[in-house]
């Protein structure tokens, strides 16, 4: 019987048939998917799961792995609100010895970084861990834990979080090297993410049209066993669940990117106190509608140190309405920095802005690439598109990157770019003609506000070369050339055994 931990995670439908699913493991051999778009409490739904497993299932043990530090380290917290420290452990990897000072205290107190040794392998490895029944590492890090002696069975359930933006290969180590033993799956393995949002890092072109530009999570939702009913139009809740409310965003900012990409299916819940408190604000062009697309026909220009590019014009534009937010407030309630956020896809716009917030001590507005802003959310986001009078954007094409952008406000997104050059994306082109639609466009023409001068600090020049793929944010690798090759050979003996039982 099942004693919720969070009555809200309860009382939603989807949420609640996950729980229940994952715990029974419905799906067993074959993984069990939660896909979760934007806002849906995906994070919510992963640590009430695990919370019942802990306490329904008293001889289980959970590994549950994420793409990032971040990403382990949150899901630690929330875990350690129901679950007793002693049955937790963090495992992180001797690299982030460095980085002691950035990790949160309740973290640091159940993981390896606080006395054990870090580099501790095998039997003394094992030993410490047994007690623990929820382990957290990252996916690079779990390779760790395959060269140690923890027992093929030791693990009952194998949790991937934000598994759409993870390297198939990284997903794979987890699940082979410790949920697989011979040829039998040991552990039931579940997937969470949203592969509709952006997937693996991929910092060299070519790669871009092969595997490694797939997630697991990307390559097996609707196929075979996770492919929607034909007739029913829904999906088996035995193997997958989507969650559809979302509690993140004002349902106008929801109402493109749910109609583009998740096929209207997603329901605005948020509560108005979160989400509705810049309506009626003096520089919306539509008072009751808290998204702007801002024309701006600046010049774009190429860093002369990279191929990545910026925009002055634009950058002038974003602080403008920083300042007007900062120094006025909206609707009568003042905004703090730390609930502004700016978004941008491209590195040289990024750095632009930051120097410009700083010069004028707005530094704790974060700005970052689109990739950094991932799973990430703000009271009001701002965003730079930069290209301008180009007859090519393809870096712009891309709908999950679009997805990601326009999905992280709350309460306010205000787009700033040249709409002749975004009206050659089909999704770009949706995207402004919605804005028109309700009467959200600030024309160029139009001067809606007086902003600070941009220094001109880049040295600059027209762009001559195609755009490049973008490098994207460092991610963690795995801590070995041996674990490297360690994973590579369970992926060449174990593939066509979780292949085989997918499809």
């Amino acid at each position: 019987r099942f004693e919720w931990f969070c009555p809200s995670v309860a009382s939603n439908p989807e949420q609640a048939q996950a729980i229940r699913n994952i715990v029974n493991q419905t799906s067993f051999p074959a993984p069990y998917v939660l896909f979760g778009p934007p806002g849906t409490g995906k994070t919510s739904t992963l640590v009430e799961a695990i919370g019942q497993i802990y306490k329904l299932l008293p001889t289980t043990n959970v590994l549950a792995v994420a793409t990032s530090n971040s990403a382990a380290n949150e899901l630690t917290s929330r875990l350690l609100e129901i679950i007793p420290e002693k049955d937790i452990f963090r495992f992180f990897a001797k690299s982030c010895a460095r980085k002691k000072k950035d990790i949160e205290q309740d973290v640091l107190d159940v993981s390896n970084l606080r006395s054990w040794n870090i580099g501790m392998d095998g039997k003394r490895f094992y030993e410490n861990i047994r007690p623990c029944r929820v382990v957290l590492c990252t996916a690079s890090t779990a390779g760790r834990l395959v060269n140690s002696d923890v027992p093929k069975n030791h693990f009952s359930y194998i949790f991937i979080d934000e598994c759409g933006s993870a390297k198939e290969v990284s997903s794979l180590v987890p699940i082979i090297g410790i949920g697989v033993h011979g040829s039998d799956i040991t552990a039931s393995i579940v997937l969470a993410g949203d592969p509709k949002q952006l997937g693996p890092v991929i910092p060299y072109a070519y790669l871009n049209d092969t595997t490694h530009s797939v997630s697991l999570l990307e390559r097996i939702v609707d196929k075979g066993l996770y492919a929607r009913d034909r007739c029913r139009g829904k999906y088996d809740p035995r193997v997958i669940t989507q969650l559809r409310d979302n509690f993140r965003s004002h349902p106008t900012l929801l109402e493109f990117p749910n109609r583009s990409f998740y096929q209207g299916e997603l329901r605005a819940q948020a509560s108005p106190e979160k989400t509705h408190w810049a309506v009626g604000w003096d520089r919306l062009p539509n008072r009751s509608f808290p998204l702007i697309f801002h024309s701006v026909v600046g010049e774009t220009m190429q860093d002369e140190n990279s191929s990545s590019m910026y925009n002055e014009q634009e950058a002038e534009q974003v602080l403008s309405y920083v300042e007007r937010i900062i120094e006025h407030g909206i609707c009568g309630r003042m905004v703090e920095q730390s609930s502004i956020g700016i978004i941008s896809p491209y590195a040289s716009q990024v750095r632009l802005l930051r120097n410009l917030l700083n010069k004028r001590h707005w530094s704790d507005i974060e700005v970052g690439s689109t990739e950094q802003y991932q799973g990430r959310e703000k009271p009001i986001m701002l965003m730079s598109t930069v290209r301008a009078r180009s007859k090519s954007a393809e870096f712009l094409n891309n709908a999950k990157r679009i997805n990601v952008s326009l999905t992280r406000a709350q309460a306010l997104m205000i787009v700033v770019g040249d709409p002749g050059t975004l009206e050659r994306i089909d999704h770009w082109r949706s995207f402004i003609r919605y804005c028109r639609e309700n009467g959200a466009v600030v024309e160029s023409s139009v001067k809606l506000l007086e902003g600070p001068s941009t220094s001109r600090k880049y040295n600059k020049k027209k762009p001559q070369k195609p755009e490049q793929t973008r490098s994207g944010p460092e991610q963690e690798s795995l801590d070995s050339i041996e674990e490297m090759n360690m994973m590579l050979r369970f992926l060449g003996i174990h593939r066509d055994c979780l292949d085989s039982d997918l499809d």
